[in-house]
């Protein structure tokens, strides 16, 4: 279960902004990328279902960044 301890505002597609109020709800009812940013901003809290305790530290870890490819060398002409 996830608390969101503010209201976020955040942009699912960079156009339309929408806005999750604060409470309690499931996981699957928050999309994967809000989830994230509200790691990013502390504004939610992961509780867990069983005692009640809250982890507040716990956020999904994070994708590793691809590394760049490295760019192939110019091609050595010799002299004619």
């Amino acid at each position: 279960m996830l608390k969101l301890l503010q209201e976020l505002k955040w942009s699912p597609n960079g156009c339309v902004v929408e806005t999750i109020p604060a409470g309690e709800y499931q996981e699957d009812d928050l999309p994967e990328r809000a989830i994230v940013i509200a790691g990013e901003l502390k504004i939610i809290e992961f509780i867990d279902g069983g005692g009640g305790q809250q982890n507040a530290g716990k956020q999904p870890e994070p994708e590793p960044e691809p590394e760049p490819e490295p760019e192939p060398e110019p091609e050595k002409k010799g002299k004619k």
